[in-house]
């Protein structure tokens, strides 16, 4: 039962990072005319951010097939500090309100505002294409129980979509391609999602004219660590795809929606030594409030 345990709190850290971008659309923008698509916002602006997240994972272990589902939405606020002359914007964000379920075989844990978590927050500097170039904790968090288990707390980032560093058109395309580290839980994970974007018609969206982008991809993981005494090997992969909103004019994202689904193997070995196929499909959406 605790090789089970472990491998539930394993799966659930993939839910938390694996975040793609954005998928298909109708094209109405006239083909002609060209955008330059720009992070825009001023110093001093405070935008919010509804972050909500849905997955089922299945996992086969000892003939026996476990599934947990993960539910819940975070409210997110970004304050624009600074903006430099080459375009590089910074910002801090922090986590308002968090209200996530977890139900698996081992039942049900809730996170609803954990105090660990409200209002710390998290410097970031991006290109004006939305390139991130640094990243620093402002304020530091000590998670306990489950929430430290699940390294919950750094995951809930506020991840803007990468933009082409070139003026679009309707059925231009552009690719991007990062890794993310994380070295939590007793082990590391290398998380690398490629995507390519494709621009679509303009459409008015929460009360913005905004350019309809489309995305397709593919996500890679391999992560390897040491817990409860094993030690486990992760290789996984899968696709994913969506649509984000982006206003030109404002130069901010508006919003994003995803699905995605990654089929995974982990091996462990100590004083059992297994190979676990996991599957995992999610929905996701980042979304502008006011």
């Amino acid at each position: 039962m605790r090789l089970q345990k472990f491998f539930q709190i394993i799966v659930c850290l993939f839910i938390v990072i694996m975040i793609f971008g954005c998928s298909s659309s109708r094209s109405s923008m006239d083909r002609r005319e060209q955008k330059e698509l720009t992070y825009r916002m001023k110093k001093g602006d405070r935008l919010k951010y509804k972050m909500s997240l849905a997955s089922e994972q299945t996992m086969e272990m000892m003939g026996q097939e476990m599934v947990t589902t993960v539910n819940g939405y975070t409210h997110m606020h970004m304050n624009v500090e600074d903006i430099a002359k080459d375009g590089n914007l910074t910002f801090v964000y922090a986590i308002d309100s968090m209200n996530v379920e977890l139900k698996g075989p081992q039942g049900i844990q809730s996170f609803i505002n954990p105090t660990e978590l409200m209002g710390k927050r998290t410097r970031v500097t991006i290109n004006a294409y939305g390139r991130k170039l640094s990243s620093a904790i402002v304020d530091s968090v000590k998670l306990s129980g489950m929430l430290a288990q699940l390294g919950v707390g750094r995951q809930a980032a506020l991840n803007l979509m990468e933009l082409s560093a070139k003026e679009v058109k309707s059925g231009d395309t552009w690719s991007t391609s990062r890794t993310d580290t994380m070295s939590q839980g007793g082990g590391k994970i290398i998380v690398t999602p490629s995507l390519t974007y494709t621009v679509g018609g303009e459409v008015d969206t929460l009360g913005y004219k905004c350019v309809r982008i489309a995305s397709k991809g593919n996500t890679t993981i391999k992560g390897e660590g040491t817990q409860m005494g094993a030690k486990f090997f992760i290789e996984g992969q899968g696709p994913g795809s969506g649509i984000a909103y982006f206003a030109p004019k404002e130069g901010l994202l508006a919003a994003t929606t995803s699905v995605s689904d990654l089929e995974m193997t982990i091996a462990v070995t100590g004083q059992q030594n297994m190979t676990i196929p996991q599957s995992t499909s999610q929905k996701f959406s980042l979304v502008l409030v006011k």
